[in-house]
This record gives structure tokens, C-alpha cells and sequence, in this order.
């Protein structure tokens, strides 16, 4: 699990309190130590600070003095955690601490910028720790869930890490590619699925009705986060590589909020959403959304939980006016400085069509068309056309992870499309997590 690690002297309990709470509230993780045998643990301090993505410094007179946070930051160093200091009074810096701290930024609590500056600067590097990707279009058909599935199932293995993918399309394709419609079904009914990030749930209490059981009634109670084993479901088993790959089943009853008139239910919904999402990104490295072809309450969601959008498109003119469409939902409903970088991935691309769609893409032709650069937008690497992609149900007591192609498979040119999910893999790897500060237009 990661967290970001709070440095503070004993005796500045009241800030430290409400960086907590801020953190609690924000949907992020927040440690320190609370005991006198865990403040002189060097062996547990050592192991929070090097596995939380970063510590907090909560800089007072005090603190300055406090060989606690001084050997807080000795350690930061040491381990190449990122530290965000945070003055709480003017006191000034002098000996050791001030030289760890150096030309860091520092953020004052008590002053104009507040907590929520200091939490977005937390934010950011959490983000930056475990991306949030949507893969979208606004056209059906163009593989979404053969990108969701195939290309980060080679990250995965590529890198050994751990990755949550998230079945938010109502027709929940990605889950029907590990498993059949009746298992698909049996998760739904126990809400071991997506509805569980929207509404109180049966995975959160006994004795609860599902919330896909009536189409009108809607929760606004706040979550507390499921039990990650009984929310998600293992794809790598057996013989698979090490690491983590998860998976969030759909359901159709998410169609629900489509048709939802009470702007303050879907506001909670929302919220719920997004706090749960904040909250599994401290378990994984990345977590991936597969989605709906539509502009709907969904798409919203997803939007504004991503660092960034993957749209595949056909080299086509369908599949170009689908990401248009999605560049313009980008830019008009989201608040300025909050849009998802947008990258776009030619998919089942044929080598007679690279020569002609896909390069003009490259070289700018359809960017007034598109309505933004796409030429920057398309990745490198293009995905071919190959059997290989076509999504087959799974075989009764075969591994989940064998519907990966790149952990299996079977027939000619494996090689080379097992070589192309690598390097687009590797390339999503490489992009940044940050978010624009606007949608980029076309001249």
C-alpha cells in the first residue's frame, strides 16, 4: 500500500491532525508514527519512508530542532522519496534540516495558499505514482477493450507491476473476455463488480439490497472502500509472471445513472466514484478504465478520474470524427487545468492503409479535421490487424491470464504482434502523468 509519509516534531499535534484528516477526506493514504517504539523503530521508518511515494515535512521551530525529522529526511534522501515541505511558522532553517531541505518549494500552511494547495501538490505526485488512463472513443468498434486487455497485459508482464484494469462499459466486454456470462452474472449479483465504486453495496455491509435491483433508488451514503480480494479478481494465476493484474468486472446495471434526474444523488455518486478510484490507486501502479462509447454521467466520471485518455481509433474518418468528439467533450465539460492528456493509438491498421490514412495522421493532414493536433497525439506504434485480437470466451479451467496474447497464444505471426504490444506498451510506459492545461485546439 502507498502512502504518503508525515514528518512532524511531537509537539505539533493540531497541523499534523488536520493534514491527516485532509488526506483522509482527499481519498489518499496518510502514515506517521504514533508509539515511542515506533518512532525509535529505524527498521519501520526506513520501510514507510522508502515505500511511500512521499513525505510530508511539517517544518516549526520545533520541528527544526527535532532529530525525528531530521532523521526523517536523512532517510527521504537516502531512499529518493520526493519531500513536500510545509512551514506552520516562520521560524528559521538552520543546521542539518536546512541543508536537506535545500531550494525545496516550501508551502505555508497557516497563509494564502492553505491546505488545499498543499493537498494538490500531494495529489499530484500521487497521481504521477499511479496513473489513471481511460481508454476511449466516442465510436464504437475501433478495439477499446482489445487495448484495455492486450496492451496493458504486456505492460504488465513487461514490467512486473501492478495493474487494475476497470470495466465501465454498461456492455462489459472486457469482462466477458476471462470469463462467461453466467460467472460474469453471478459477480453482478453479489455487486462484485463496478457498481460497488458508485453505491453502497453489498460488499459493504450485510443486509443490504444491491443497487442494480431498482433503477430509481439511489445512495448517497459515502463509501468506506470494499475489501480489495472481495471487490477484484485476480487475472494472473498459476502459471502467470509475477506481479499484479486485476480486474474490476462490469455490469449492465451501471446504465442506471443514465436515466437518474436528481442532480444531488448523482453529485454523491460522483464523489463516491472518485474518492474509490483515489483510494486504489495506493494499491496498484496503474489502473486502467475501459469505457462506453457514449458522452453519459459515466463518461464524466472517468474523465475527471483520469491523468490520461487513450483513444484507438481505425485509420478511418469514422474513427477521426469519434475522437473529435471526445477532444470537444474534453474540452467544454471539464473545469479548465483538470483535462486528461489525450494520445491516440492506430488500431487493426492494414499496411496498404499505413501508407495512406495513418500517415497523413502522422503528418498533419487531418488536424483541422480533428479539431486538435492529432499529428502530436498518435503514439508511435500502430497496432496490426491480426487474429490474434479477436475476443474468443474463455475455454472452461483455462488460466484467466491465457486470453492475454501476450502471455499466450497459438498460430502464425505471434511474434510480430507479441513485438507490437510490446512497444506500445513501452511507449504508454515513457508518457507523462500529468494533466494539460488545456485541451490543445488545432490552428
Amino acid at each position: 500500500m502507498s502512502h504518503v509519509y508525515i514528518s512532524h516534531s511531537p509537539v505539533d499535534l493540531d497541523p499534523l491532525l488536520k493534514m491527516h484528516e485532509g488526506l483522509r477526506k482527499a481519498g489518499i493514504a496518510g502514515w506517521y508514527p504514533t508509539t515511542p517504539a515506533q518512532i525509535s523503530d529505524e527498521g519501520l521508518i526506513s520501510r514507510q519512508i522508502a515505500n511511500a511515494f512521499a513525505v510530508v515535512v511539517m517544518l516549526s521551530a520545533e520541528a527544526i530542532r527535532s532529530p525525528d525529522v531530521e532523521r526523517d529526511l536523512m532517510v527521504a534522501r537516502r531512499e529518493g522519496t520526493p519531500v513536500i515541505v510545509v512551514r506552520l511558522d516562520k521560524a528559521r532553517l538552520g543546521g542539518r534540516v536546512k541543508d536537506l531541505i535545500g531550494p525545496l518549494r516550501q508551502h505555508d500552511l497557516n497563509g494564502g495558499e492553505g491546505l488545499p494547495t498543499v493537498l494538490e501538490d500531494v495529489r499530484q505526485r500521487y497521481h504521477a505514482r499511479c496513473p489513471v488512463i481511460a481508454v476511449m472513443n466516442l465510436k464504437g468498434g475501433v478495439g477499446k477493450t482489445t487495448l484495455t486487455a492486450q496492451v496493458f497485459g504486456a505492460l504488465q508482464a513487461m514490467e512486473r507491476s501492478r495493474v487494475l484494469l476497470i470495466d465501465l462499459d454498461p456492455q462489459y466486454n472486457l469482462t466477458q473476455l476471462f470469463f462467461d456470462m453466467p460467472d460474469a452474472d453471478h459477480r453482478a449479483t453479489r455487486d462484485q463488480s463496478v457498481i460497488s465504486l458508485f453505491e453502497r453495496s453489498q460488499l459493504h455491509a450485510t443486509g443490504i439490497a444491491s443497487p442494480a435491483g431498482d433503477w430509481n433508488r439511489f445512495s448517497r451514503e459515502p463509501l468506506a472502500l470494499p475489501v480489495l480480494d472481495k471487490l477484484v479478481t485476480p487475472i494472473l494465476t498459476g502459471d502467470a509472471p509475477a506481479g499484479r493484474l486485476d480486474l474490476i468486472t462490469g455490469q449492465f446495471e451501471i446504465s442506471k445513472y443514465a436515466f437518474a434526474t436528481d442532480p444531488a444523488a448523482l453529485e454523491a455518486i460522483r464523489a463516491n466514484f472518485l474518492t474509490q478510484v483515489e483510494a486504489l490507486r495506493s494499491q496498484y501502479d496503474l489502473i486502467v478504465m475501459d469505457t462506453n462509447p457514449n458522452a453519459t454521467f459515466l463518461t464524466q466520471c472517468v474523465l475527471e478520474a483520469a491523468n490520461r485518455v487513450l483513444a484507438p481509433m481505425h485509420p478511418d474518418i469514422y474513427s477521426l470524427r469519434g475522437v473529435r468528439l471526445l477532444n470537444e467533450v474534453i474540452s467544454s465539460r471539464l473545469a479548465k487545468g483538470h483535462h486528461p492528456q489525450l494520445s491516440v493509438v492506430f488500431n487493426s491498421v492494414q499496411r496498404r492503409e499505413q501508407s495512406t490514412f495513418e500517415a497523413d495522421a502522422r503528418n498533419g493532414v487531418h488536424d483541422a479535421q480533428a479539431g486538435f493536433e492529432l499529428s502530436r497525439a498518435v503514439l508511435g506504434t500502430a497496432l496490426p490487424r491480426s487474429g490474434h485480437f479477436v475476443v474468443r470466451a474463455p475455454e472452461e479451467d483455462t488460466p484467466l491470464h491465457h486470453q492475454l496474447v501476450s502471455h499466450y497464444g497459438r498460430g502464425g505471426g505471434l511474434r510480430a504482434v507479441r513485438d507490437a504490444l510490446t512497444a506500445l506498451a513501452g511507449e504508454i510506459k515513457a508518457l507523462p502523468a500529468g494533466r494539460d492545461l488545456s485541451a490543445r485546439q488545432a490552428a
